[in-house]
């Protein structure tokens, strides 16, 4: 069982990390608190850009058909490529800007794209690179393995720490927005899609699916089930049945082929608000107590 050996070391630590983390933060300010994010939120940067100079990106020992691993081709890599990336990238730029609904889609997105990653470590442990089937194995603390579980672990923490401790504060009159605010970071992510195909950094992905008959059609770039890592091509075949709840909303026209990003827009906005609301009743319960916010209600029990 390849995954249980990442759960069994990386939960435990990763959990100690956060409890020691939460003890350190309970005694600091929010102002510290929040410089302690700009800090990892740079870290997180750093983590993303610097993956090509090291395994498997790097290439460096690896005889795979096709080549998907030439410079400059494997820059796709650290680009806005899914969701992930782009929290990675720019969550620095919107707790900076301090931008409400910026900082609403981070805070979800971020804490479930951590969490969500940490249980299912599917790129650390499927030997696939862009849904193309590998000829190496990531160890249990091979660098790309480390990499994926700390950028993944402080969009966690950090957006843990924004919500726990009500420097971010979620509001049910912002919940209607956040399904918009979902389809222009999925259209962005489309954007960049377009520029690195358009590029030809994907011509040996490309190549090797249509050699394959992998493709549904004759360009990568409409498929859904190579490289469609945010689902903005549509639900990819092997999550059809798990996603019945999703497509069910989606209009016809829509599908077949499934129209980029737009698909999305009907589901969004019904689960969208409903998944917002969730959060705020989430961390309605469970959120920092500071010492003055307990004085104060023992006074007031006290009258």
């Amino acid at each position: 069982m390849q995954y249980f050996k990442f759960y069994l070391l990386y939960v435990p630590v990763l959990t100690v990390i956060t409890i020691l983390v939460i003890r350190f933060l309970n005694s600091k300010s929010n102002d510290q608190r929040y410089k302690f994010v700009i800090i990892l939120s740079i870290i997180t940067i750093a983590l993303h850009l610097i993956k090509p100079l090291f395994f498997p990106y790097n290439g460096i020992g690896i005889e795979n058909e096709p080549n998907i691993f030439s410079k400059p081709a494997i820059y796709r890599k650290i680009t806005v490529e899914n969701i992930s990336a782009f929290t990675a990238i720019f969550m620095l730029p919107i707790l900076l800007s301090k931008n409400k609904y910026l900082l609403d889609y981070i805070s979800i997105f971020g804490f479930l794209g951590g969490v969500l990653a940490i249980i299912w470590p599917a790129e650390v442990i499927l030997q696939t690179f862009d849904s193309i089937g590998v000829n190496y194995q990531v160890g249990l603390l091979s660098f790309d393995a480390i990499r994926f579980y700390v950028v993944h672990y402080l969009a966690f923490l950090i957006t843990f720490i924004l919500l726990y401790y009500k420097i971010h504060k979620l509001d049910k009159s912002r919940a209607k927005f956040f399904p918009v605010t979902i389809l222009l970071v999925l259209s962005f992510l489309l954007l960049n899609e377009y520029v690195v195909y358009k590029l030809g950094w994907l011509n040996d992905v490309e190549t090797h699916a249509i050699n394959n008959g992998l493709l549904e059609g004759n360009s990568l770039f409409y498929d859904r089930n190579i490289r469609n890592f945010s689902f903005i091509f549509g639900l990819p075949e092997q999550f059809e049945k798990v996603g019945f709840f999703i497509d069910v909303l989606v209009p016809s026209f829509m599908k077949d082929p499934y129209v980029p990003v737009l698909w999305a827009a009907i589901p969004l906005f019904v689960y969208g608000p409903l998944l917002y609301r969730g959060f705020i009743a989430l961390f309605g319960k469970w959120s920092f107590k500071s010492l003055d916010f307990i004085e104060e209600k023992e006074l007031e029990c006290a009258k």
